[in-house]
């Protein structure tokens, strides 16, 4: 008797209500599901792609800096068009088939999870992470949608890993987690990274292990600030915004990323504005510090939380970290850790868990130190 999981073939004629997309999702985590797009005839995929597209669906975020609620529309069109351009990103490595961890509740795992298999027609099997076991996916290449539990996921899974002869990583644009590290060096691993937002959709790209490589703005959309040299908000402009719940469409969004434009199209990402701070005199990016920490004490979880600085020279910050997990640590092995890494933390937190949504990222609003 076969010991694979279950994970159902959803039925394709009502995509918007199976899987969920954005706030249709379900209450409560994702199970697992499988869609079958190989197994359909032309004209049933056409049916079913066209369903997907001729759709609007709301979505539901919070605000990086703030953690206040985010809600934006976008039509499945738009959530297409997105699909289109990371297919092409896609192509040189010729997936067969999708495994997806992000989920469709945001734009993100919608774009990538859901409209990605429709408008390549191969089947996408998406695996929850936690304790549920990877599906049977009887193919030699995959693209993996990827969010920072994946690479978790899989290190619990090696033997499932080793099974496939390329496997291309697409990462939604946060901090790699220490345990992706191993596929770097891997020739069969291919890493795009894909940098975007609640707002935007994706806007840009870069691909290889680099961590401080440039990205590249995707060709639909265009710099609206800041201009070539400078440092500033990414902001963006292009056919893709989505729409406030009025149906009003901004002509451009001020991103919450830090960029130095190099050019036209290029530019390198300093970190979020919630994320950087600036101690004794310089810049830091708190995302970089917690995953350099989160490398060195294995096992534990870790995020840094920016906090006001200390009376004294203007536009002076600290930071907090909090840690979770990682076996016998102290309060002061940890700041001793990040002072190696260039600046000292104001407190070290010992913490139960740590609050994440589901694509990874710290819940800011609940990192707030108590008063």
């Amino acid at each position: 008797m076969s010991l694979e999981p279950p994970y159902p073939a959803l039925p394709l004629d009502a995509l918007w209500e199976g899987p969920g997309i954005g706030t249709a999702a379900p209450d409560g985590p994702p199970g697992p599901w499988h869609l079958p797009w190989d197994r359909l005839t032309p004209a049933e995929a056409a049916e079913a792609r066209e369903g997907l597209a001729g759709r609007a669906y709301e979505f539901q975020a919070s605000d990086a800096a703030t953690g206040d609620p985010v809600r934006r529309i976008f039509t499945g069109d738009l959530l297409r068009a997105d699909a289109e351009r990371t297919a092409r990103l896609l192509t040189p490595y010729a997936p067969e088939a999708i495994v997806a961890f992000a989920p469709p509740r945001h734009v993100y795992g919608a774009a990538a999870g859901v409209f990605l298999p429709a408008v390549t027609g191969l089947p996408v099997w998406f695996w929850p992470a936690g304790d549920c076991p990877p599906p049977a996916v009887p193919a030699r290449r995959i693209a993996v949608v990827a969010i920072p539990a994946a690479f978790r996921a899989l290190a619990r899974h090696p033997r499932w890993t080793a099974s496939f002869e390329q496997l291309t990583f697409l990462h939604g644009g946060a901090e790699l987690p220490p345990e992706a590290r191993r596929f770097a060096t891997d020739p069969r691993a291919a890493l795009i990274e894909l940098l975007g937002s609640t707002e935007t959709g994706s806007v840009a790209h870069r691909t290889g292990w680099d961590p401080a490589g440039p990205w590249t703005l995707l060709d639909d959309v265009a710099f609206a600030a800041p201009r070539t040299g400078a440092e500033g908000p990414l902001t963006v402009t292009g056919p893709r915004l989505s729409a406030l719940p009025d149906g009003s469409r901004p002509d451009r969004h001020e991103m919450d990323d830090v960029v130095r434009r190099l050019g036209d199209r290029l530019f390198l990402r300093l970190g979020r504005r919630a994320q950087l701070v600036r101690v004794n005199g310089v810049r830091y990016d708190l995302g970089a510090i917690a995953a350099r920490l989160r490398a060195a004490l294995p096992g534990a979880d870790v995020a840094c939380v920016r906090v006001p600085g200390p009376a004294g020279p203007p536009h002076e910050e600290a930071y907090d970290v909090l840690v979770a997990g990682g076996g016998p640590l102290t309060a002061d092995g940890v700041r001793a850790a990040a002072r190696g890494l260039g600046a000292e933390p104001r407190l070290v937190r010992l913490v139960d868990r740590i609050p994440r949504g589901p694509l990874g990222k710290p819940l800011p609003a609940q990192l707030n130190p108590p008063d």
